[in-house]
């Protein structure tokens, strides 16, 4: 798919985490991924998933690959000072005006307010070995999963910001803590119901439908709420994740960092 006509484009201003630069175009209805050219692993994931009923529900929706000129100025969105930092590092070491292949997501926060947003990365191990380290060092190795960002907004104006350095560097007893404030809202019990229930739906759609997928490396959980307390939960980043259509037997390690999550709620 090749946008051609005069397309608004904006750096997203609701991005906490990941390497991959994402734009949100014209008036947010999507949001575009930057795809690399060499690694086809997330849109191989995407054009896999999107087949089986329902993946809406716990995967962004996906609509296809899209090619974007440069012959238009990005804009920078105005953000907190302390995301502002984040995301000029991101734009900086990640932008490369001469990559035009975007996966074309959904906005997942489009006419939210008030957002409470939470990445988490699963797993307890990585393959590549340049990580190892970084998981062995962090809440990674010990409850399978680490915080990779964090924004909380009240009244318009963000109270918390994470990324993913500080997350590597705390402890699992500074990660509880962290989700108390995530959590710590006046609907606090419906909240931590809501994100209960669906995470052992995303388990049961995982166990049934997941079977092809041999490797759940480098996927993260994306926790969204905002101020009318609703609350959803996306898996996301697929780039490292394998599909083999041959398989039936599946990987079961990100169940086991979902269950781990669900015993560090229960502590809050």
């Amino acid at each position: 798919m090749n946008f051609e006509q005069e397309l608004q484009q904006t750096f997203f201003d609701q991005q906490i985490s990941g390497h991959s630069i994402f734009l949100k175009l014209n008036d947010g209805e999507f949001v575009a991924k930057s795809c690399s050219t060499e690694n086809n692993n997330e849109q191989i994931f995407y054009e896999w998933v999107q087949h089986i009923q329902g993946y809406q529900d716990f995967f962004s929706q996906y609509n296809g690959v899209i090619t974007l000129e440069d012959t238009q100025v990005i804009e920078q969105p105005k953000v907190d000072q302390r995301q502002q930092k984040w995301l000029e590092s991101l734009i900086a070491k990640r932008f490369n005006p001469n990559n035009k292949k975007y996966l074309l997501l959904e906005n997942l926060v489009q006419h939210q307010k008030n957002l409470r947003i939470l990445d988490i990365k699963l797993g307890f191990t990585v393959e590549k070995k340049s990580h190892i380290i970084r998981y062995q060092e962090s809440t990674s190795s010990k409850v399978g999963l680490r915080i990779c960002g964090m924004k909380v907004q009240e009244n318009d104006e963000i109270i918390v910001f994470r990324d993913k350095h500080w997350g590597r560097r705390i402890s699992v007893d500074e990660l509880t803590e962290e989700l108390k404030t995530f959590f710590n809202i006046q609907k606090k019990s419906q909240m931590i119901i809501n994100l209960t229930e669906q995470v052992e739906h995303l388990k049961l759609f995982i166990t049934q439908n997941c079977k092809q997928v041999v490797s759940w490396q480098g996927t993260s959980l994306l926790i969204i709420s905002d101020s009318a307390d609703d609350l959803k939960i996306r898996l996301i980043d697929f780039s490292k994740a394998k599909v083999d259509n041959q398989s039936n037997k599946g990987n079961t390690d990100i169940i086991d960092s979902l269950n781990s999550l669900l015993e560090l709620v229960k502590q809050i």
